[in-house]
């Protein structure tokens, strides 16, 4: 009987991890949408993401905002209010994605 009440005391607890942790993956997608394409922001919260070894279920969000920032990497590097962090950071997350980023100008 004890061990009965154990085992549904354990479902009960997986089950609220589980709705907890899809809960923080809705809001970090919510953060990833609502982020500006190029900003910095965007660029620490997706090294975050890959930091924390959790960007697998963020993939498609992930990809779709590298994507749009490689497509306007040109654009993006003449800005007046890009620091070398900011470039570094930026150079770093698309060669690892795998799109071809030149260091050179």
């Amino acid at each position: 009987m004890l061990n009965a009440y154990f085992h549904l005391l354990d479902q009960d607890i997986l089950a609220h991890e589980e709705q907890e942790r899809q809960r923080l993956k809705e809001e970090v997608k919510k953060l990833l949408a609502a982020a500006p394409d190029d900003s910095l922001y965007k660029l620490d919260l997706i090294d975050a993401i890959q930091r924390l070894r959790v960007s697998y279920h963020f993939e498609k969000e992930i990809e779709k905002s590298l994507k749009y920032i490689y497509e306007t990497y040109h654009e993006s590097r003449s800005k007046q209010d890009n620091d070398l962090r900011t470039i570094a950071l930026r150079f770093r997350l698309l060669k690892r994605q795998g799109y071809y980023v030149s260091c050179g100008k």
